[in-house]
C-alpha cells in the first residue's frame, strides 16, 4: 500500500516545517553503546519516531546502539536540538527497557527529530518491540512481540512464536515457523516460507502469502484481498469463503458465492481462508 508509505514520511516529518526541500539538510548525531555481560533474560523496547533494528546472535551478552538524530538546514541549530532527544536502556530485574522520547513543545525547535535504536541479543532472548513512526526490522530470534503504527515492519528467521499486532504499517515476513499470530489494520502483509501454525486477523489490505507443505493457515479478513502461494495443491486441505469476491483456483478455475470445501487425500497442512468484497486466490509455485 504506496499510500501507507506517504502517510508516514508526512508524519515523521512533522516538526520540521520550516526546512526548505531544496535546501541542504545538516546531520547531527552521536552514539551511545553499552553492553550488557549478564543478568538478563527478556528485552522490551519502546520506540517514537525510531528506526530499530533487533538481531539474535550467539553470543550471551546484549549490545546496545543507541543513535539520536537531529536534521536541519543550520548545522548549528541541528546540534542544539539533539537535546530534545531522550532515551535510555534501563535494567530492571532480568528485563532490559530501553526507550526514546521527545521534550519540549514543537515551537522550541526547528530540527526534524528521530532516534536509531541497534540491539543484538542472545537468538533465545524473548523480545517485546513497541514502535510509533518508523520502521522495525528483526531478525534470528526465538521468539518476539510486535506493535507497530505508521510505520513498517520486517521479521526475518523466527523460529518459535511470534505475535504482530498493526496499524499503517506493511509487514515483510521470511522464514517463519513454530507459532504466528498477526492483527492488522490497512496494512500489506507479504510471507515468504511460513510453516508451522498462522493465525491472521485483517482488514483493508493486501495478502501475499507462501507456505509450505507442512504449514498450517488461518485467515480471517475484511475487504482484504488474499493470495496463498503453495508448492503442490494437493498437499492442502482448503476452506475457501469469499463473500462478494471470487474463489481462484489452479488452472484457472474460478468460483463466486459458494464455499469452497477442498479435502485432498493425505493432505497434511490445513489452509482456511474467509473475506469479504476481494477475491481469494491459491495459486502454485
Amino acid at each position: 500500500m504506496k499510500i501507507l508509505n506517504y502517510i508516514a514520511l508526512c508524519l515523521i516529518l512533522q516538526g520540521a516545517g520550516n526546512l526548505a526541500g531544496q535546501e541542504l539538510l545538516h546531520k547531527a548525531s552521536k552514539v551511545d553503546e553499552r553492553t550488557y555481560v549478564k543478568g538478563i533474560s527478556k528485552i522490551s523496547i519502546r520506540g517514537e519516531k525510531a528506526s530499530v533494528s533487533l538481531q539474535g546472535w550467539n553470543r550471551s551478552e546484549v549490545k546496545v546502539l543507541l543513535r539520536p538524530v537531529s536534521r536541519n538546514t543550520d548545522k548549528e541549530q541541528a546540534i542544539a536540538d539533539l537535546k530534545y532527544i531522550r532515551y535510555d536502556a534501563i535494567q530492571e530485574g532480568n528485563l532490559l527497557v530501553i526507550t526514546n522520547s521527545f521534550e519540549g513543545e514543537l515551537e522550541q525547535f526547528t530540527s526534524n527529530l528521530s532516534m536509531e535504536i541497534e540491539v543484538l541479543v542472545p537468538f533465545a532472548m524473548p523480545a517485546q518491540i513497541t514502535n510509533l513512526y518508523g520502521p522495525v526490522q528483526i531478525e534470528n530470534l526465538a521468539s518476539v512481540s510486535a506493535n507497530v503504527s505508521f510505520g513498517s515492519l520486517s521479521l526475518t528467521s523466527i523460529s518459535s512464536n511470534c505475535s504482530i499486532a498493526v496499524r499503517y504499517s506493511d509487514i515483510e515476513l521470511n522464514s517463519i515457523s513454530g507459532k504466528l499470530d498477526i492483527k492488522a489494520e490497512k496494512s500489506d502483509i507479504r510471507a515468504k516460507t511460513l510453516s508451522g501454525t498462522s493465525t491472521i486477523n485483517c482488514s483493508y489490505g493486501e495478502a501475499h502469502l507462501a507456505l509450505v507443505s507442512n504449514g498450517n493457515l488461518a485467515v480471517k479478513a475484511y475487504r482484504t484481498g488474499l493470495t496463498v502461494e503453495v508448492d503442490v495443491f494437493e498437499k492442502f486441505r482448503y476452506l475457501l469463503d469469499a463473500k462478494g469476491g471470487n474463489i481462484n483456483l489452479p488452472q484457472g478455475k474460478k468460483i463466486r458465492d459458494k464455499v469452497v470445501n477442498i479435502q485432498p487425500a493425505g493432505a497434511s497442512g490445513q489452509i482456511d481462508l474467509s473475506t469479504s468484497y476481494c477475491d481469494i486466490s491459491i495459486i502454485t509455485k
